[in-house]
């Protein structure tokens, strides 16, 4: 009779700790973008336009318990840069309280930002009067005028997309953050 309560005791205690949670998903209309499950990291814009990271503990129903955390760059004892991880505390928020999420392929926008607009115009006007000056030529010229006037429009076409190109998605319509209830254990 002991060993029979012994082996259920362990048998239920097993199924227990492994049994699965429920899933965190972002989905743009009806395709998974990205999945988190308890202790992943994530990040994002909370319902005050505060950006959070987090630890991810439980996800069961509709809310999510997460531990906030914060990471610096830090030096240590040998004066290199360092990532220290400071914890915030437990925080419980509900799915529809997450307004937005950082794009994913932010680094791929570099041509749709106007970085290089900006860069590209703002480089040849520095070379241009920068090398009229080293040379004694006027600096608005009418040969000069109409380069710097290309130029200008060049910044200011990148100074328009930077401002108009977010780095982040907000959820509404075309994306949303739903939980998918999965394992044994949450009915």
């Amino acid at each position: 009779m002991k060993s029979l309560l012994i082996l259920l005791f362990f048998t239920f205690s097993t199924g227990y700790a492994f049994s699965q949670s429920d899933l965190l998903v972002l989905k743009q209309r009806n395709q998974t973008i990205e999945t988190w499950i308890p202790g992943s990291v994530i990040n994002f814009q909370y319902s005050s336009k505060q950006w959070i990271q987090a630890i991810i503990r439980n996800v069961h129903n509709d809310s999510i318990l997460m531990d906030q955390i914060v990471i610096h760059q830090v030096a240590n004892q040998f004066g290199l840069p360092t990532l220290d991880t400071a914890r915030m505390g437990l925080m419980r928020i509900h799915v529809n309280e997450i307004y937005g999420m950082p794009k994913r392929n932010f680094g791929n926008d570099i041509f749709t930002n106007g970085a290089l607009f900006q860069l590209g115009g703002g480089a040849y006007i520095f070379l241009n009067i920068f090398n009229s000056l080293i040379h004694n030529d006027q600096v608005f010229s009418s040969a000069n005028v109409t380069g710097l006037g290309i130029a200008g429009g060049v910044f200011l076409l990148g100074t328009i997309l930077s401002a108009s190109h977010q780095t982040y998605i907000v959820l509404g319509k075309k994306y949303t953050m739903q939980t998918i209830h999965s394992g044994a254990g949450n009915k």
